[in-house]
């Protein structure tokens, strides 16, 4: 059977959301059906894939240069190629129609109003944006929370048909963890007014008794540490960036993951956390809801004052916190990607045979 030869044209050594994408298609495609070509970035920090059947070009310095030669070499030796990042579009587009290629986009992130200040701040037009999710063959969103509202605010088609991301639950899998009493809880993340860090801080001020821990870096960090002597927190601790291991050791001691951001694509840490066993609590604003199951395998807030609600009858009844975490895991285990790859590789299979 002749092989699929599939293009993840992102960096699979670089630590980025949609590079990490490419990394973890890369890993998991089956290699009886599919050849893998894909790019690493000479400044990368992740261990080169080792798997014969990925091949990767090695883009080198200066990067404004290697990255055409790049991403021409996958274009040029793909059957389909997934373009996931909006990296030198015009160059990829003008390449995959030339050369017949097939090919398809995933739409990863909501476009509220605040994004699109900060895309046209950065000299793009409006126009130019949504260019960015034409001329391929197929355009998927992640959830369906996104692809709804995408389409209504900015008339971005997606396909009906959502391409989930998965997690590698095995990293962070702990089926033993028990929880006796509330104590320890964590958020991980970008240090960002948006993703609600403040928010925690608030809740922290609250119930002096509780650890929290803060995993992550970001442009609010100075405004959080000064926050935090301000206010004499001394139940808050900044760990910065933690890599999967140290993060997994972590979550053994941990309770609960609050996450109270404001908007999200499809927060992988949720489905991290859960394999932990540490079930999340969320705002409902992004969609959450297509994934946690309220009360069941995590929690869905709609503000501090609710947060403040959930810890408080989680201090007094931590047995229903257990009974949360252990479906949390089954949470997990249904996004793991050696199951959600299967949706990948159908939807690869019916684009290269059509």
């Amino acid at each position: 059977m002749k092989k699929i030869r599939v293009f993840l044209g992102g960096y699979t050594n670089s630590i980025n959301a949609q590079n990490l994408n490419c990394r973890v298609l890369a890993q998991h495609l089956d290699t009886e059906k599919f050849d893998i070509y894909t790019l690493e970035l000479y400044s990368g920090t992740l261990e080169q894939i080792d798997n014969e059947n990925v091949h990767c070009f090695n883009c080198f310095y200066p990067h404004k240069i290697s990255k055409y030669i790049g991403y021409l070499w996958g274009i040029w030796h793909c059957d389909v190629a997934y373009l996931p990042k909006g990296e030198i579009c015009d160059w990829n587009k003008f390449w995959i129609k030339l050369l017949r290629k097939k090919s398809f986009k995933t739409v990863e992130g909501i476009f509220a109003d605040d994004m699109i200040e900060q895309i046209l701040s950065s000299g793009k037009s409006y126009n130019d944006f949504k260019n960015l999710f034409t001329g391929y063959d197929r355009v998927y969103s992640i959830t369906g929370f996104l692809r709804d509202y995408n389409k209504q605010h900015h008339g971005i088609e997606t396909e009906e048909k959502i391409l989930y991301l998965g997690t590698d639950t095995d990293t962070f899998l702990n089926e033993s963890k028990e929880i006796h009493t509330l104590k320890n809880i964590i958020f991980i993340g970008r240090l960002k007014r948006r993703k609600g860090v403040f928010d925690i801080l608030e809740v922290a001020k609250t119930f002096p008794e509780l650890n929290f821990f803060l995993a992550g870096n970001g442009e609010e960090k100075d405004a959080i540490e000064s926050y935090i002597e301000k206010n004499d927190l001394n139940n808050v601790k900044l760990l910065g960036t933690l890599s999967h291991e140290e993060l997994a050791t972590y979550l053994k001691k941990m309770d609960l993951h609050l996450f109270p951001s404001y908007s999200e694509g499809f927060p992988k840490v949720t489905l991290e956390t859960a394999a932990a066993g540490v079930p999340s609590v969320v705002y409902p604003v992004y969609g959450a809801k297509e994934w946690i199951d309220n009360n069941k395998n995590g929690f869905i807030v709609k503000d501090v004052k609710e947060i403040k609600s959930l810890i408080k009858s989680l201090k007094e009844h931590p047995e229903t916190l257990q009974e949360v975490s252990k479906n949390a895991i089954a949470l997990a285990k249904r996004f793991d990607w050696k199951i959600i790859i299967r949706e990948w590789e159908k939807e690869i299979e019916k684009l290269y045979h059509q």
